[in-house]
């Protein structure tokens, strides 16, 4: 019965034939480790579309949700983390194999009759996987994707006449978005595939058609000759073993890393993100730096376009032109090509470590991502159902520090550090006792007064005032209690809350800083260049110093090129604001401290 199948099957089908026709296959000079690349090359090739598929359960093609369903795989899936890092580690892994093996044949000069169709059935397969590479990188969309693909569509876009079409076609409009991560997703996993099977099965069946070329020096006569050598199992064991190397060392970076990285959700208004391809496209990065501005598509598109153009002219060039000659030529544009594209790697990365622009940005970067993978395993926020992207843009210390930066950091410090040239005190802990007592210990230092424009009032109190360290220390802790006055409290509900009036604070305050602030008719002397203190510090005071501080009870004694400019709700939302007061107040999620 089972021969009665068997001999069906091989009726019907002819492959039981055809495997035992591969594996009684000959070798011209016996096995070889030379050619053991291209059945690598297979064999990852294979493990990314298992990988792939497998992913592919629980990917969600959305701008809105692409980012939280990878987070998915990698921390939640069963061991999608180990999946998802083999895919990582194998599309590198099959570039440097598909590399190696274009340049295998290049030396061996098997593009040459009768191999000429399966030489550029190669370079197609080349040009394939460089696609897969490209459109794989944006779909966990996060900022690394997002701005590396943008930036290439971007130079795109600059070519000549059919960038700007192409540029369009490629994002699905001028906005990058869902449009343009669902056509990135349909090539990864759609058309790239169909093109890949294709053009990688006419590869392997003209490869059978035509065998492996023999050694240099060779021929296919002698080739014949002498014990005979076949790829099973001469060559398999070989195989087998370079195969099983591979994917040790894909696993073992897997474990090392623990499965693929993963950038903050894709930001469109963090322009600053030091976006950078993977390294095997660094070459082509640094190249970009001798073609600037509008030649940026010469470096990426045409001179790559030009160095495949030559090698796809070499089986034809090698028909009218002596072959050592073109051999030799083809040999050291290869060698050039690694060498220039090696140099420019190093070169690219060594670039990197040296800036300390790239420092800078990579540190926030970094910073960013551990905020957002932090803010979707903590479970009082997760990833909700608008996006990865509402985790930024409702979290205090994410939105608020760059809406602070933005708005406000062109006068104001933030620790030291600033956008602008300082006019305004620095907001490091503002509203604290550390920050009240530094402020009456020395108003006119750089932190405080020292750069603001005639706002030297506190100076003159500190050289008038008859207070001791002590007294300053008590003074300090009460102006601190202002911050923590509720939303909805008044003066006369505060003034009759525990811990106020019997404060050791209260009456120095009374005597020595109510000669100039005014707390809503509780000091005396009223309000003489100075602003209201009632509930200073406190989220309302921030709003309406962010909103007003023009007021009679804040600066509106100030002349207005010496006052902070207002933010109206036009130019800064409710919710911006909120942003920003919360972020002063330290009113967000923090991690826990270790031992605590």
């Amino acid at each position: 019965m089972r021969k009665l199948i068997a001999d069906w099957f091989e009726d019907r089908t002819g492959l039981g034939s055809r495997l035992r026709s591969m594996r009684e296959e000959r070798l011209p000079g016996g096995p070889r480790w030379g050619y053991v690349c291209g059945s690598a090359l297979l064999a990852v090739l294979l493990v990314q579309a298992f990988t792939g598929l497998m992913m592919m359960t629980a990917y969600s093609a959305g701008s809105s949700t692409a980012w939280g369903s990878v987070y998915f795989i990698e921390k939640q899936m069963w061991m999608g983390w180990v999946i998802r890092g083999l895919h990582h580690f194998g599309a590198q892994t099959v570039m440097v194999l598909a590399a190696v093996h274009l340049l295998q044949v290049l030396l061996a000069a098997a593009y040459r009759a009768p191999r000429e169709v399966n030489w550029w059935l190669g370079l197609v397969l080349f040009s394939l996987l460089i696609g897969f590479g490209h459109t794989g990188y944006q779909l966990p969309w996060d900022q690394k994707g997002y701005w590396a693909t943008k930036v290439s569509t971007n130079i795109a876009g600059g070519a000549p006449v059919i960038g700007p079409y192409i540029k369009t076609v490629v994002v699905g409009g001028t906005e990058y978005g869902n449009q343009t991560l669902t056509r990135f997703y349909g090539l990864h996993v759609g058309i790239l595939p169909v093109l890949l099977a294709i053009t990688l099965g006419a590869h392997l069946a003209l490869r059978y058609r035509h065998g492996l070329k023999p050694p240099e020096g060779v021929s296919k006569e002698d080739a014949g000759k002498g014990p005979v050598a076949t790829y099973f199992p001469d060559q398999t064991f070989r195989n087998a073993l370079v195969v099983t190397a591979i994917l040790g060392v894909m696993f073992g970076l897997v474990l090392w890393e623990g499965g693929a990285p993963l950038d903050s959700p894709a930001d469109p208004s963090s322009p600053d993100y030091p976006a950078r391809p993977e390294w095997y496209f660094r070459f082509l990065f640094q190249m970009l730096k001798f073609f600037p501005g509008r030649l940026e598509w010469v470096g990426s598109i045409a001179v790559p376009g030009a160095l495949m153009t030559t090698l796809a002219l070499l089986p034809l060039l090698d028909k009218v032109i002596s072959s050592k000659a073109v051999h030799f030529l083809a040999c050291t544009l290869a060698f050039l090509f690694a060498g220039g594209a090696t140099f420019l790697t190093i070169q690219s990365f060594r670039e990197d470590a040296q800036s300390a622009a790239y420092a800078i940005a990579r540190e926030r970067a970094d910073s960013a991502n551990e905020r957002a993978l932090f803010l979707a395993a903590h479970p009082d926020f997760g990833i909700p159902p608008e996006g990865a992207g509402y985790l930024f843009r409702h979290d205090p210390l994410t939105r608020g520090s760059a809406l602070l930066e933005k708005k406000c950091l062109g006068c104001h410090f933030l620790n030291g550090k600033g956008t602008g040239e300082q006019s305004a005190p620095d907001l490091k802990d503002f509203g604290s006792l550390a920050w009240i007592r530094g402020l009456l210990e020395d108003p006119s230092a750089d932190a405080y007064y020292g750069k603001a424009p005639e706002c030297d009032g506190m100076a003159e109190w500190k050289k008038a005032t008859k207070l001791d360290a002590k007294q300053l220390d008590q003074v300090a802790e009460f102006v601190a209690s202002f911050a923590k006055i509720p939303e909805d409290q008044t003066v006369d509900d505060w003034l009759n809350s525990p811990g106020v009036a019997d404060h050791p604070g209260n009456e120095l305050f009374v005597k020595d800083c109510g000669k100039c602030h005014l707390i809503d008719g509780y000091t005396e002397g009223g309000l003489r260049d100075a602003p209201d203190l009632f509930a200073w510090g406190s989220p309302r005071w921030i709003r309406r110093m962010i909103r007003r501080p023009s007021e009679p009870s804040l600066y509106g004694y100030l002349e207005d090129k010496q006052r902070m400019p207002a933010s109206p709700k036009d130019e800064m939302p409710d919710k911006d604001v909120e942003m920003i007061v919360r972020y002063l107040q330290g009113d967000y999620l923090k991690p826990p401290v270790p031992g605590h």
